[in-house]
């Protein structure tokens, strides 16, 4: 097992009991109950809503689920880490919640790049799409993500720091390039299609070679939101990814410094932001959301 005691460790601005440690704390609690709130609405929302197609609802539930349990279980076992630091026993505190963080962010992370290449198939497939990408293959995926994880997590808790932040650097590598390849190949294909719309004369429409009866403009609406879920996982993740660079090869970026701190709080803000942009970009979702809080507030009338 990985020697806690020999990880460089930076914890004096929490034992100061600093403004920074204050605003670190009260920013997890606030963002643990949005994150929890946001995430419940949005799967009650995409339970109702039936005009997604199964596959990618499910990852669409699954995404929003990883994100659900960083609010409930991660950044409460955040604070309780950080406020344990004084008294000197925040080792298992410690172990626990960098392993369910791991796990439940990399979920999140491969789930979004699993929604955007179910799209591009989507539109590549054509007809063959719903008899390729079936709700069961699509639950395996997701079991396997779990498992990849896991063991990262356990790798980083057990074994080897700098071999865990190697998987982690490859695996985000991957998974942005196969986003950004994803998108560009969505975006030409749509391009493609709005140009042969154009050239069908009216009432003459014809099939063209393994083309698909999408309903484009709620595919666009999904492309749009997983878009920006995307650069909401750069934008939210390029800072802990910046401190696991720093940290391998420089030893002055400490675990439990201030910037780790801040790092992983932007991280577990995405969680908070992506119920905010399924409610934005989705119509039936937010549709689904505005009835639900109607029927809340006319249940505690």
């Amino acid at each position: 097992m990985m020697n806690i005691s020999q990880l460089q460790v930076d914890f004096q601005w929490v034992m100061d009991q600093t403004p920074s440690f204050v605003l670190i704390c009260s920013l997890n609690i606030f963002l643990a109950i949005t994150a929890t709130l946001g995430n419940t609405l949005v799967l009650i929302a995409l339970h109702k809503v039936s005009s997604i197609h199964p596959p990618t609802k499910f990852l669409l539930r699954f995404l929003a689920m990883t994100d659900f349990c960083v609010g409930v279980i991660v950044q409460p076992l955040f604070v309780a880490f950080l406020m344990k630091i004084e008294s000197g026993k925040w080792h298992t505190l410690f172990m626990t919640f960098i392993t369910l963080s791991f796990t439940l962010c990399g979920l999140s992370f491969l789930t979004a790049t699993a929604i955007s290449v179910d799209r591009l198939l989507a539109l590549s497939l054509g007809l063959r799409y719903r008899h390729t990408v079936t709700l069961r293959r699509v639950r395996c995926l997701a079991v396997c993500f779990l498992l990849v994880v896991i063991v990262i997590s356990f790798i980083y808790s057990l074994s080897s720091r700098v071999i865990a932040n190697i998987t982690v650097f490859v695996l985000i590598i991957i998974s942005v390039f196969l986003s950004i390849f994803s998108h560009a190949k969505i975006f030409l294909k749509l391009r493609q299609h709005q140009a042969y719309e154009r050239k069908q004369t009216v009432g003459h429409e014809q099939a063209s070679g393994g083309g698909s009866p999408l309903d484009i403009e709620q595919y666009k609406k999904i492309v749009h939101t997983i878009g920006w879920v995307q650069l909401a996982l750069v934008f939210c993740y390029f800072p802990i990814f910046t401190f696991l660079i720093l940290s391998t090869v420089a030893d002055w970026y400490k675990v439990g410094s201030f910037f780790h701190a801040s790092a992983l709080t932007v991280v577990y803000f995405n969680s908070t932001l992506n119920p905010i942009l399924y409610c934005w970009k989705i119509r039936e979702v937010r549709e689904a959301v505005k009835t639900t809080l109607k029927q809340i507030s006319c249940f505690s009338s």
